[in-house]
């Protein structure tokens, strides 16, 4: 999902995968990381929408069709979907 993090795809996913085991926290699994709470309720949003892959680093930016950009779009003003902050 993002090109070049603070902290490694598979860092993240360990981290999303023990707050849902209930071993930790939101908040001192990002303390721990040096990173904001924020940021890794964006990686465990992230993790449940595409999976662990979706946390991994990679090397270009990924490109979205016209039409799968409309759809978003008309799926949102639908009431069909929600726009992650």
């Amino acid at each position: 999902m993002s090109r070049k993090g603070k902290i490694p795809g598979n860092e993240r996913i360990a981290a999303v995968e023990t707050y849902l085991r209930g071993e930790d926290s939101l908040r001192h699994l990002a303390k721990g990381l040096n990173v904001s709470c924020r940021a890794v309720k964006q990686w465990l949003q992230t993790y449940q929408s595409l999976g662990p892959a979706g946390l991994m680093n990679t090397s270009t930016n990924i490109t979205y069709s016209i039409d799968l950009k409309q759809a978003a779009v008309e799926d949102y003003l639908m009431g069909r979907g929600s726009y992650m902050v």
